[in-house]
């Protein structure tokens, strides 16, 4: 895939993946950034397997994340929240199989994919080492960035560049359900005074 592609792409990716609570804080409500509205050197558009390989990847961190936070928070309303991440992104990547397979694609691996999971795994450690008292606050300060994110690489690159239309709803389905993710993300954080230091 061109250099140019890896370039755009990639930072729109890693923006999503350094989210943190100033990031969330100064963007839009979820959904108010259009496709277009920032401008940069042309790319090449992600191909399906890209794309999905991108989503896969967004699963399986939140999949992970609620697996931690079901061992560490002791508050149920966070718990409930988990569980329900870990069950829609499972659910997520139950279509995204059925997806390759009806299409005939694999998922593409990319230099954007791997920055994402390198953040990824470093947004893991903190989950797992953060001091207990910190921990809820913790870990609803990156749902709330990280979904953000990836709402705006849904909206700006993403759907756009979806040219099947099975491909095109699933990525509307997720959309919709991590705004869901979003909305509830930031009730729940709101029950939580921000700790010193300011949390993520």
């Amino acid at each position: 895939m061109a250099h140019a592609f890896h370039r755009s792409f990639g930072r729109a990716f890693l923006l999503f993946a350094l989210g943190s609570v100033g990031a969330w804080g100064c963007g839009t409500e979820a959904g108010n950034n259009r496709p277009g509205q920032a401008t940069e050197e042309p790319w090449e558009p992600p191909s399906h397997g890209q794309i999905l390989a991108v989503v896969s990847t967004i699963d399986r961190a939140e999949i992970e994340g609620a697996k931690t936070a079901h061992q560490r928070t002791t508050n149920d309303a966070v718990r409930a929240y988990a569980q329900r991440l870990a069950d829609e992104h499972e659910e997520a990547e139950t279509r995204i199989q059925s997806l390759q397979e009806k299409l005939r694609v694999k998922q593409e691996g990319s230099e954007m994919q791997s920055n994402l999971r390198r953040e990824a795994e470093r947004m893991a450690e903190r989950l797992r080492t953060v001091p207990a008292a910190e921990f809820d606050v913790t870990y609803l300060d990156t749902q709330i960035a990280m979904h953000q994110r990836a709402i705006t690489l849904l909206d700006a690159q993403l759907i756009p560049n979806a040219d099947s239309t099975e491909i095109e709803t699933f990525l509307r389905d997720m959309r919709g359900s991590l705004v869901q993710h979003l909305t509830q993300a930031r009730r729940l954080r709101s029950r939580f005074p921000t700790p010193p230091g300011g949390g993520v």
